[in-house]
């Protein structure tokens, strides 16, 4: 997958700028802009596509697919002209085209129905947003187990991820009352040890 891209990425602009060296020599000048635009369009339209793709991970995406990512449902779309109408209703009452009575009469049937949208957008996210808590917790377990085998090819399989600082800046045992001060920096125990010398 990464081939054809990088190819892509090397073709289309050595591509673009012959085909407008020729068009400009041949044609002139304006149809050489025209292609130089024309490559930097199609070059805009594969980096959106590759992130879209990059998106879905490894799995295919068609056509339809890409632009049902980004297509409101038709619930989504009710909520909003729902919305828009309880926006409009406020106007209209303030600029007095209403009575409070219809006012309230409509804001509250408006009010009704975005809320049952509402419910009906949440209940039917449910199986997305368990298939995406299932997908995180496969791609977190499959990197742990990434890592697990990285840290067995180095022998640091039994050593805990979070003690990953230097012995040096571990607190020392109580029984040493020098050593169970502060732990210091390297270059602050070499400063100390100059100074006694000097003394």
């Amino acid at each position: 997958m990464k081939r054809p891209a990088l190819s892509l990425a090397l073709l289309l602009p050595a591509t673009t700028i012959v085909t407008a060296a020729v068009a400009g020599a041949v044609v002139g000048i304006e149809v050489s802009l025209l292609v130089i635009a024309g490559g930097a369009l199609v070059g805009v339209i594969a980096l959106l596509w590759s992130s879209v793709q990059s998106l879905t991970g490894e799995s295919p995406l068609s056509l339809e697919e890409a632009l049902s990512l980004g297509a409101p449902s038709v619930e989504e779309e009710q909520k909003r002209a729902v919305l828009r109408a309880l926006k409009d209703l406020e106007f209209e009452r303030g600029v007095g085209k209403i009575s409070q009575e219809d006012y309230v009469e409509l804001s509250t049937r408006y009010r009704a129905e975005a809320r049952r949208l509402m419910q009906m957008l949440d209940a039917g996210s449910e199986k997305e947003r368990a298939t995406i808590e299932r997908l995180v917790a496969e791609r977190l377990a499959e990197r742990e187990k990434t890592k697990k085998a990285d840290g067995a090819d180095h022998g640091t399989a039994d050593a805990p991820a979070d003690d990953a600082s230097p012995p040096e800046s571990q607190p020392a045992p109580a029984s040493d009352p020098e050593a169970a001060e502060e732990p210091k920096s390297e270059p602050a125990r070499t400063v100390k040890a100059v100074e006694g010398e000097g003394a």
